[in-house]
């Protein structure tokens, strides 16, 4: 196997029609003879495969090149197109009312229309995406800058060179260390604290993070809102020491959960958690405890399903009482925001002092000085202590 870098222009990159991405795809047809590839038709289908799959994502790339110019981080992976002769009969096959029908500018003779061709093996959203932004471009659908023009004219590539059976295996051998061994991403604490940072630039807006990214501006809001709410846990006095990278994931879901957000009283003026009840809650639910002597470890263990399910609890007293309580488990909660409404007396009467008792219990408050208005307070709740004691031992 010998390779070589070299550059190309565009209209020397051929999409390959029979891509592995493409495979799982309704409507999907295997072209089987390689000599048709460089076909406008075949091109053009696989051209479209590309753009109109929400899967493949060619937009957000098409917007990071389109703000950034090509950057070749990555190189795009070529093979020469050795069925040429053939590709080249087939290309005259175009009907005559085809050919009548452009324009005279794309009539006139293009330098690169005899030039030789490759197929990409590795990089077909990349030669799209540039493909695709110069027909754009061309046909004044955008406006791309001189910058970002000349950075698509010449295309840094990789060209493999071997005999066909060779030449097979490593393309094979390339794909799947590409994508099955795939490459390793950051994980998501890293990710957002790069977006933080690019956000923190003069200048810079959410769109304007997401298009050099290649991602949309509400993964870049999400991102942004959770590095603030765990960098407000890790700036917390009580619970820093608890605060760790780990739990960005239990951030990410809660800001991205509106009922969650709206409990917290998480704003995007401020980027915290306001609702400073609730926000305490939330951070000794991501904390060890101990109860009676036992060392508990926190309630919250998968970001995934229980913050989910915390939307359920929060909008609900009884279910948010239960949750507080540092002997019930989440489960608990879980099972308590699933019960039915009370129905009966009896069951608000038991309802109502658990909520007291939970309430009463919370750590420190027997502790506490009180002012004059929590006097005043207590022996409002004794006098009602007293009528429902009465009531219920009689």
């Amino acid at each position: 196997m010998n390779y070589a870098k070299d550059t190309l222009s565009p209209d020397q990159l051929l999409l390959d029609p029979n891509n592995y991405r493409f495979h799982d795809l309704r409507g999907y047809k295997e072209v089987k003879q390689r000599s048709r590839y460089a076909e406008v038709g075949v091109q053009e289908r696989a051209l479209t495969l590309l753009e109109t799959t929400t899967a493949f994502d060619l937009q957000s790339l098409k917007d990071s090149i389109r703000t950034n110019g090509y950057i070749p981080v990555e190189q795009i992976v070529v093979v020469p197109f050795e069925d040429q002769a053939n590709a080249d009969q087939a290309e005259k096959q175009v009907s005559t009312t085809q050919q009548e029908a452009k324009t005279d500018q794309e009539q006139t003779p293009d330098a690169d229309a005899d030039a030789k061709k490759y197929l990409v093996v590795e990089g077909n959203r990349r030669a799209a995406s540039i493909k695709q932004l110069l027909r754009d471009h061309g046909a004044g659908a955008v406006d791309l800058s001189e910058d970002v023009l000349n950075s698509l004219q010449s295309i840094p590539v990789v060209v493999l060179t071997a005999n066909t059976d060779e030449l097979h295996s490593y393309q094979r051998t390339l794909m799947a260390i590409r994508h099955v061994a795939g490459v390793r991403e950051w994980g998501p604490y890293q990710q957002a604290k790069l977006v933080v940072e690019m956000y923190g630039e003069p200048g810079a807006t959410l769109g304007s993070v997401a298009q050099k990214i290649g991602i949309s501006s509400r993964e870049v809001a999400r991102r942004f809102r959770a590095s603030k709410a765990l960098q407000q846990m890790e700036d917390d006095e009580e619970f820093s020491e608890f605060a760790e990278p780990r739990l960005y994931a239990f951030f990410h879901e809660a800001v991205s959960q509106p009922k969650v957000r709206e409990w917290l009283g998480f704003t995007d003026e401020t980027y915290q958690a306001e609702n400073e009840d609730a926000r305490r809650i939330f951070f000794e639910l991501l904390s060890p405890t101990e109860v009676d002597g036992e060392k508990r470890p926190a309630k919250l263990n998968n970001a995934n399903q229980q913050v989910r399910q915390l939307k359920a609890i929060v909008g609900k007293d009884h279910a948010l009482n239960v949750l507080a309580d540092p002997t019930r488990s989440f489960e608990d909660a879980v099972k308590a925001a699933a019960e039915d409404e009370v129905e009966d007396d009896e069951g608000l009467v038991e309802r109502s002092l658990a909520v007291a008792i939970t309430n009463i219990k919370k750590p420190g408050l027997a502790y506490i000085g009180a002012n004059e208005r929590a006097q005043e307070l207590w022996e409002q709740l004794k006098e009602e202590v007293g009528k429902i004691d009465k009531i219920i031992t009689q």
